[in-house]
């Protein structure tokens, strides 16, 4: 299996980055995982919210691989505990052994039809959280799904 992370480039945490990198190698070493960052829209404040989701969804639609799973994190999703996650990913990993694409919208989120392409929809949490922490809180859980699979003490 390989994992694919699809979301809208962003450099304004650069703590945030690093966690997420951190977070990519370590899972690295469990599976391959690629990061495609699409060009976030420009002259954002000359652009309605609209036209903005539309441009960067459009993006995202483009960068989505035609074969294996595509899930949408959206907060309209399905919520999973930790468990539940990696054993979903495993039961994937077994049986679908193709391109994981997880996706990820801008800070203005996601049109209708990014959700549409989904395979799935995943919810990280009923609350709203910044694009920025939810690219750290998927991965994060990426990689506490790896160690579980494998049965290496992370998870508590």
């Amino acid at each position: 299996m390989k994992f694919q992370i699809l979301w809208v480039g962003s450099t304004a945490d650069v703590e945030f980055g690093e966690a997420a990198e951190r977070y990519r190698k370590r899972i690295a070493h469990f599976f391959p995982i690629d990061v495609v960052e699409v060009a976030p829209e420009k002259n954002r404040q000359k652009k309605s919210d609209v036209a903005i989701i539309r441009a960067e969804s459009e993006r995202l639609l483009a960068a989505v691989p035609r074969r294996g799973t595509v899930v949408v994190v959206d907060q309209r999703g399905e919520a999973h505990d930790s468990l539940r996650f990696s054993k979903w990913i495993e039961k994937l990993s077994i049986h679908e052994p193709n391109e994981l694409s997880f996706v990820l919208g801008g800070d203005l989120g996601l049109d209708d039809e990014v959700r549409s392409r989904a395979d799935k929809l995943l919810s990280l949490s009923a609350m709203t959280l910044p694009h920025q922490i939810a690219r750290v809180v998927l991965l994060e859980q990426i990689y506490r799904a790896c160690t579980l699979i494998r049965n290496i003490s992370y998870h508590k």
